[in-house]
């Protein structure tokens, strides 16, 4: 397998977390034994290492712990997918009845614990429940340490994921009306802001697209595409159901709760 291959062929701008990949596909290949990732990997990056799985003896799998999962920790092996992967699913209770705190809220928490955001699945949130898939070298700390969420007090435990059922993923979708796919006119109509103002977003790297930063205005944004707008949460773009009057775009997006 040559290296200066493999990290051609993968389209990203960190090539040291493309290296990291290479080198645990050539531990998985000459100890033939399932070799993990230590961190979850942006759809960008591990949609890219399956499509170019066929090239290698060794197979890459992906767990994410939820159904269609956008952050997924890839596993690599000669045979079988792995039964269980390094993750821990831990349970995060608001155990506040007064006071709400969403998914920015708890991801912040978390982090505030000088965690770094790749160590971190997709969070779910239910009513007054985070649900957080994370490494499993760090979920003890997390549960020793994270004692509150935005002021309020929280309990963090395991959530047997194997055994009882797994929380699914809430959208609430919506029409949006836009002149075009480009980044800036879509991040406009997403905020319902000005297009001066959305570029000011994307300029000041608060955009991210399917999870790493864009700072390209003019950037054509494609169906499936994820942005994520600090301030105002993260949108997949789904699709165009047809055109106005005046002939601009009606889009399909859907907003994660």
């Amino acid at each position: 397998m040559d290296k200066k291959h493999f990290l051609n062929s993968i389209n990203c701008e960190d090539k040291n977390l493309i290296s990291n990949i290479f080198n645990k596909i050539q531990i998985a290949e000459k100890t033939n034994k399932i070799i993990f990732t230590n961190d979850f990997l942006p759809p960008a990056i591990w949609h890219q290492i399956l499509a170019i799985s066929e090239e290698y003896e060794i197979k890459p799998f992906t767990n994410g712990i939820f159904k269609d999962s956008d952050r997924r920790m890839l596993s690599f092996s000669s045979g079988e997918s792995p039964i269980e992967y390094p993750i821990v699913l831990l349970k995060i209770k608001n155990k506040s009845k007064f006071a709400r705190v969403d998914h920015k809220d708890y991801l912040g928490a978390i982090m505030s614990l000088g965690i770094k955001r790749e160590k971190l699945g997709d969070l779910i949130i239910q009513d007054s429940v985070c649900y957080a898939p994370v490494c499993s070298d760090i979920s003890d700390f997390i549960i020793n340490n994270l004692n509150t969420i935005k002021n309020c007090p929280c309990d963090v435990t395991e959530y047997d994921y194997v055994s009882q059922d797994l929380p699914e993923r809430k959208f609430e979708e919506k029409v949006i009306i836009t002149t075009s796919f480009r980044l800036d006119g879509l991040v406009s109509a997403v905020c319902n802001i000005s297009r001066n103002s959305s570029v000011e977003l994307i300029s000041s790297g608060k955009i991210l697209v399917n999870y790493f930063n864009c700072l390209k205005k003019d950037k054509v944004i494609e169906n499936n595409d994820t942005l994520t707008i600090r301030g105002y949460g993260k949108f997949k773009v789904v699709e165009t159901v047809g055109n106005t009057q005046k002939g601009r775009l009606k889009v399909v997006i859907k907003k994660y709760i």
